[in-house]
């Protein structure tokens, strides 16, 4: 809650007597910390119309932070949407908490890893986008036999449930992004994986090892344009070494593509793991996290979809 203090300061003559100055007011707002001095990767907003406000949601290991904001700049800690019980069988990372409203409810998509399967994502279920969320399945909704991450939810005009995620650059050597059905509720997954595209299939990709095959694909996100086409945005490394933003163009209007890659990326400040969003005044933006460093903050900034189905950085 903005609280506002009034101060009347005044002063005394030898004799006592006082005289009064103006009146100072002053407020306090809980939203008192500045985006770029929020230390964060793999920021995701969410944008909450009806109460007209903003939250991003953070590693913080054992749990996922909760920031609010009413103006994308200043923000406030909220604490804990997420904390891990003894018995959840994530025990480490925390990372890539993404969050989406589907029926009626609010889901973090978080990957995790343990000890009963290799690292995957998870879905976390509240009331509110504040949390507290809890479990829908204490399990990785990923394969448990495959080292994944970055799971995203994408709903396609059927009203069809679907998780991408990356198979990992560690275990295949030419990092995936991959695909699955789920059930309605977001349970289970509804079919086997389907693999839309390998990392080294875009020309500005390049190899994180020098002796071996190395492509990391990080961060699926689907947007969908209003003539039907579908975007991707994904991060790798580019031939410079610099962490980027890449797409992929999905002409058929299908998720299951054909998927084919754009020969150069989105910028170039060494930033990555992007999503979309449309903020309270209808403008299209996008965040993601920069540099690719342990100085990473989030960066927020306009774009637009130009006529070749790209999105363009404004």
């Amino acid at each position: 809650m903005d609280m506002e203090y009034h101060l009347l300061p005044y002063v005394k003559d030898k004799g006592g007597r006082i005289t009064y100055l103006e009146k100072i007011r002053f407020k306090t707002s809980k939203y008192n910390l500045n985006r770029k001095d929020i230390h964060i990767r793999d920021p995701f907003i969410h944008v909450d119309r009806e109460n007209k406000k903003y939250y991003m949601y953070a590693n913080d290991n054992p749990r996922i932070k909760v920031y609010e904001s009413e103006n994308l700049e200043q923000w406030a800690d909220l604490g804990a949407a997420f904390t891990a019980t003894p018995d959840f069988w994530g025990i480490n990372d925390f990372w890539a908490p993404d969050m989406y409203a589907y029926k009626g409810k609010y889901y973090l998509f978080v990957t995790f890893s343990g000890t009963v399967a290799k690292r995957g994502t998870s879905v976390l279920i509240s009331d509110s986008p504040k949390g507290p969320f809890t479990p829908l399945e204490n399990r990785s909704l990923t394969p448990d036999n495959w080292m994944c991450l970055d799971g995203a939810l994408y709903v396609d005009d059927n009203n069809v449930p679907w998780i991408l995620y990356c198979h990992e650059w560690l275990e295949v050597g030419d990092g995936e992004i991959v695909i699955q059905k789920l059930s309605p509720d977001l349970r289970t997954t509804d079919g086997e994986p389907f693999v839309l595209f390998q990392a080294s299939e875009a020309p500005w990709v390049r190899s994180i090892c020098s002796d071996k095959k190395c492509y990391v694909t990080d961060a699926p996100f689907i947007h969908k344009l209003e003539n039907g086409v579908l975007v991707m945005l994904w991060s790798s490394n580019r031939k410079d070494g610099k962490y980027t933003i890449g797409q992929a163009v999905s002409e058929s209007e299908n998720v299951l593509g054909p998927w084919v890659q754009l020969p150069s990326t989105l910028n170039d400040d060494d930033g990555g793991h992007a999503m979309l969003f449309r903020d309270l005044q209808g403008k299209l933006k996008i965040s993601y996290h920069a540099p690719n460093s342990y100085t990473e903050r989030c960066i927020i900034r306009n774009v637009h979809i130009n006529n070749e189905n790209r999105i363009i950085l404004e």
